[in-house]
């Protein structure tokens, strides 16, 4: 499986946004993925004409959101956590996915059978670059969020949902254009750039690998 991060941070006027997302922030969730999935696309060809079978879930026919009992609603393949299992990145407080880069990133992933050395995952625990989990600081994201859908309990997907639907009259509005977005949980926090745990980041620096967990009971 190979990871293609696609860095979209715009810094200014998405740190300055209080309700809906400022206009760059709201074109590159649209035009911004689009080139990521262009990208996918291209990166899926070049393995195919190589010879060896890929796909980028995300574009398949039957990639779907459904209604989660449990988690209100998912899909059925998650980028982020493609870019989790790759060794990208672990979660945040508000399930946005903390890179090296930073959680103001979009990422997108292509399958493919073929035999390449797997990079070492540098973490074991899924919350490692999550400041409020390493130490109960920082939870900068929930005050950031216009719509309450972030608490110390996690995120309410379904609060969240509700707001990026009211985005999209914002976004026509406001910029002309057909769109939606918000993010504002990933610019203006200490994770948007970057790892903000110390010891997470500079074990990372080094290169060094976290012990292996205990074996399961």
């Amino acid at each position: 499986m190979g990871i293609a991060p696609a860095c979209a941070r715009a810094p200014g006027q998405p740190r300055k946004a209080r309700k809906f997302p400022a206009e760059e922030w709201a074109r590159i969730r649209v035009f911004g993925e689009a080139c990521n999935a262009a990208l996918r696309q291209y990166v899926a060809n070049q393995l195919e004409q190589q010879g060896h079978a890929a796909v980028a879930p995300m574009l398949v026919p039957n990639w779907t959101i459904v209604k989660s009992e449990r988690f209100s609603y998912a899909s059925s393949w998650s980028e982020r956590h493609a870019a989790h299992a790759a060794g990208l990145g672990t979660f945040g407080l508000c399930d946005g996915l903390i890179t090296a880069r930073g959680k103001a990133m979009r990422v997108g992933s292509v399958v493919a059978r073929v035999s390449i050395e797997p990079t070492p995952r540098p973490y074991n625990d899924p919350r490692a670059y999550c400041l409020y989990f390493a130490d109960g600081t920082c939870g900068k994201c929930i005050d950031r969020c216009p719509a309450r859908a972030i608490t110390e309990a996690g995120h309410d997907k379904e609060k969240c949902r509700r707001h990026l639907v009211r985005s999209r009259e914002h976004v026509k509005k406001t910029y002309q254009f057909e769109g939606y977005g918000c993010g504002l949980c990933q610019v203006g926090v200490p994770c948007e750039a970057g790892i903000p745990v110390k010891a997470a980041r500079e074990a990372l620096e080094r290169g060094e690998l976290p012990a292996p967990p205990p074996p399961l009971a």
